[in-house]
C-alpha cells in the first residue's frame, strides 16, 4: 500500500521543522542569557550588552578598540564576546609573565567552535595542552632544527631563493606591482623544504591557488563572522555568512595537501626521513600500537597546513611592511641592517636585504598608499603597487 504526501501534509512538516528549529534557537538563547555576568575574580572590563555582551565593539579595528580599553580598564581585562568570557592582555610585562613565566598554566586552547569545526582541536596550534601538543610540537622542533635553521647549508637555500624571488621582481622592468603573491610565494617556499622537501615554482596554479585562500582564511578567521559563530554555532545552520567561505576554502585547502602529502610520500625510505613528511610517517609506524598516540592521517593534514601558514604569514607581513616603509622613506634605502638568528630572522634577513641591494624602491607616480594596517590574524599592510628598478644589471 502506498501513501501519498498531500500538499497540507508537507505544510505540516515544514512548519513542524521551522518550530523545532525556532525551539532549540531559543534554547541557546537562553543558554547563554543564564552564563551571563563576570565570575568573581575576573579583571573588569567594559559593560555588556544582552545576549550579545561586546561582539559589536570588536567587530571593526578590534586592535584599535583594545588599546582604547586598555587604557581605560588597565593592562589586563576582560571581554563578553556574546557569552564567552575572554581575558585581554596588552603589554609587555604581562604578556611575558605569561607567555614565560607561567607558559604551562596558559598554554591550553579554548575548545572554541571554529577550532572544533576546522581541525577538531587537533594539529599543531590549536590542539588541547596534553600528550598530543607535545608530541606534535616536538616532531615540529626537530623537524625545523635538522631540515631547516639548524643546518648550514640551509642559508644558501634561502639565498638560492632569494635569486628567484630577483627574477620574478625583474620581470615588472620597474613597472608598479603588488609584491604580495611573489613575497608569499618565496618565504612560503622556505617552509616547504622543510614540509615537503621541495619548493614550488611561482607559477604553479595550483599551489598560488593555496596560498591565496590561506592568506583570505586568516583574514576571515579575525572577521566579526568568526566571533560570531564562536559565541552562536548554530548560525552555520544561515544559507549565508562568511564563515561559510571559511569552511570551503577549508575543504579545498586540506584536499590540496591531502594530494600533497602523497606526492611527498612516494619513494619513501622508512625511518631516513628527507622532510616532515616522512618524519610525521615513520612516528605514525611507531606508534601504531598505542591508542593514546596522536600521529593520525588527519592530524598530519591539520599540522602541515599550520605549519605552512605559521612559517609564512608573519614573515610575509614583515617584509612587506618593510618594503612598504623603505619606498615611503627612499632617504633610508640600504642604511638599516639587522642579524639573523632563527629561521624567520634569517628569511627576513635574506630576503629583505637582497632586495634592497638589487632594487631601488618606489611607488607608481602619484600614489602613495596609507600605512594602516589591515587586521587578520596579523596585522598587514593594505595591498599596494610597488616599482622595483634594478640598481645595476
Amino acid at each position: 500500500m502506498a501513501f501519498l504526501r498531500t500538499p497540507s501534509s508537507l505544510h505540516t512538516c515544514a512548519t513542524a521543522l521551522a518550530c523545532l528549529l525556532l525551539a532549540l534557537i531559543l534554547v541557546a538563547l537562553l543558554r547563554k542569557l543564564a552564563r551571563r555576568g563576570r565570575p568573581p575574580g575576573a579583571p573588569r572590563g567594559p559593560p555588556a550588552a544582552p545576549l550579545v555582551g561586546n561582539l559589536l565593539s570588536v567587530r571593526r579595528e578590534p586592535h584599535v578598540t583594545l588599546m582604547r580599553l586598555s587604557a581605560t580598564y588597565g593592562q589586563i581585562f576582560s571581554l563578553d564576546l556574546g557569552g564567552i568570557l575572554t581575558v585581554v592582555l596588552n603589554g609587555y610585562d604581562v604578556i611575558k609573565e605569561c607567555l614565560l613565566h607561567q607558559s604551562e598554566t596558559f598554554a591550553d586552547r579554548p575548545p572554541l567552535p571554529l577550532f572544533k569545526k576546522l581541525t577538531n582541536m587537533g594539529g599543531l596550534l590549536n590542539c588541547r595542552y596534553g600528550q598530543g601538543w607535545v608530541e606534535h610540537r616536538k616532531l615540529a622542533t626537530n623537524c625545523l632544527r635538522h631540515f631547516g635553521s639548524g643546518q648550514r647549508w640551509f642559508e644558501s637555500k634561502i639565498s638560492e631563493e632569494c635569486c628567484f624571488l630577483v627574477e620574478a621582481m625583474d620581470k615588472h622592468g620597474g613597472k608598479p606591482f603588488d609584491p604580495k603573491r611573489l613575497l608569499t610565494n618565496a618565504v612560503s617556499n622556505i617552509t616547504n623544504l622543510i614540509v615537503f622537501g621541495d619548493r614550488f615554482a611561482y607559477d604553479d596554479h595550483d599551489f598560488q591557488r593555496m596560498i591565496e585562500i590561506f592568506s583570505e582564511n586568516v583574514e576571515l578567521a579575525a572577521s566579526g563572522w568568526a566571533f560570531l559563530y564562536n559565541a552562536f554555532p548554530w548560525i552555520e545552520l544561515l544559507p549565508f555568512g562568511k564563515h561559510k567561505r571559511l569552511f570551503r576554502n577549508a575543504t579545498d585547502v586540506y584536499d590540496f595537501l591531502q594530494r600533497l602529502v602523497e606526492r611527498s610520500a612516494r619513494n619513501r625510505t622508512h625511518h631516513s626521513p628527507r622532510h616532515y613528511i616522512d618524519a610525521y610517517l615513520d612516528e605514525m609506524e611507531k606508534a601504531a600500537g598505542d591508542p593514546k598516540a596522536s600521529y593520525s592521517h588527519e592530524n598530519l593534514i591539520f599540522s602541515t597546513g599550520e605549519l605552512i601558514i605559521a612559517g609564512t604569514e608573519t614573515t610575509t607581513s614583515a617584509i612587506r611592511w618593510a618594503v612598504l616603509y623603505m619606498a615611503l622613506y627612499p632617504h633610508i634605502q640600504g642604511r638599516r641592517h639587522c642579524l639573523g638568528e632563527q629561521l624567520a630572522r634569517m628569511e627576513m634577513f635574506l630576503f629583505f636585504t637582497t632586495i634592497l641591494q638589487m632594487f631601488h624602491l618606489r611607488f607608481p607616480q602619484g600614489f602613495v598608499p596609507s600605512p594602516t594596517p589591515k587586521l587578520g590574524m596579523t596585522l598587514q599592510p593594505l595591498p599596494y603597487h610597488i616599482c622595483a628598478a634594478r640598481r645595476w644589471r
